[in-house]
Order: structure tokens, then sequence, then C-alpha cells
């Protein structure tokens, strides 16, 4: 696995430097073009739903998270592109950002025809990586120490539940639920918790 230099992604506009530096070695960085592959279908069918509902506060959301899966494996246009839609929403510029829906939806075609070879093959699990399962369990525990105010117990978990791959955005949080926790501030850390466990996906 650490000899694939992804030379292919790079010349159809990838940048796998990027990709490579935010997901740390080249097997971690296949598990992340895989997942974002086989998270495609859902992504669009969240998009589409959301433009057709009106539902303007989820769109933000489903391009946010886009915008931060596609740095993840250096799609850069397609993560300005969400971006800026994000950015219109949270203006109020609905009409905007819902304007820009197709531009999305083209640049992530393409994208996801360019990574489609890694998204294809067998499904990679990096070793220092949990499953969805495993994070689940952790989080149920973790929400367990907190209401029992065993802090110990809580920052191990926290620790376990890093290894899951969520978005950096996410782990973000995680970090700030830690610090949560040596303050003994365990209702906001609950309230963090809960919010990044809502986002494991299978």
């Amino acid at each position: 696995m650490t000899d694939m230099t992804f030379e292919d992604l790079k010349d159809a506009g990838i940048n796998t430097d990027e990709g490579l530096g935010y997901t740390g070695n080249a097997e971690k960085y296949l598990a992340a073009l895989q997942r974002f592959y086989r998270r495609s279908d859902k992504t669009i069918a969240g998009i589409k739903d959301s433009i057709a509902a009106a539902d303007h506060g989820e769109l933000v959301i489903l391009v946010h998270a886009l915008k931060s899966n596609a740095r993840t494996i250096g799609a850069d246009e397609l993560g300005r592109t969400a971006e800026q839609m994000e950015l219109c929403g949270k203006a109020g510029d609905n009409d905007g950002m819902v304007a820009s829906s197709d531009e999305l939806l083209d640049k992530l075609g393409k994208v996801l025809e360019i990574i489609k070879p890694y998204g294809l093959m067998e499904e990679v699990h990096p070793a220092s990586e949990i499953t969805a399962a495993e994070a689940e369990r952790a989080g149920r525990a973790l929400i367990g120490a907190l209401e029992d105010f065993d802090d110990e117990t809580a920052m191990r978990l926290v620790d376990t539940l890093m290894r899951y791959p969520f978005r950096f955005t996410l782990i973000n949080v995680l970090k700030n639920a830690k610090e949560d926790i040596r303050e003994y501030e365990y209702t906001e850390a609950l309230i963090k918790i809960r919010r990044v466990l809502s986002q494991i996906e299978d």
C-alpha cells in the first residue's frame, strides 16, 4: 500500500499532496477516497432532497460536510464550490445557494468518475482506525462515563472515538469536548459528544 503514488489522480486534477497531508499516509488516503466514493449516493440524494423541500438549513449542513470531505481527498475545486454555497446559505442568500447546486453536483460527478477505480477496489481499513460499530459502542460507553462523572474513563473513550474517520471539523469538536472534561464541564461535553455521534456513518 505504501508504494501507491496516485499519479493518475494528480494528473486528473486531484490535489493528492493535500489529501495525503490531511490523512497521513497512502493507506489512510485510499480509505478516505473509498469512503467518499461509497457515501456519494447518500450525499447526492441528501442535497437533491433538501433543494426539493426548500430545506435550506439542511442544505448548508450538507455542503459544509461535502466541503470538508472534498478537501480531505484533495478535490479542491469541488471544495471551493461547496464553500461558496455554504457562505451563500449562511448569508441568507438561499436563491444563490440553490442556483449553484447544478455546478456542485456536476463537479461532484466528475470527482466521482476520477476516483471510481479506487472506490471499487477492495475496501481498506487502516489498522489505526475503528469501525462505525466500534465507534458507536465507544460513544455509548462515553455517554455513560460522563453521566457518572468518570473523567478518566471519559478521556480514554474520547481518544478511542478519535480513531474513527470523522471529518476534521468533528475531530476538533472532540478535542473541545476533552477540554470540557478536563474542566469538569460534563454537560457541555455531553452536548458535543452527542453531536459527533450523530455523524457516525455505516
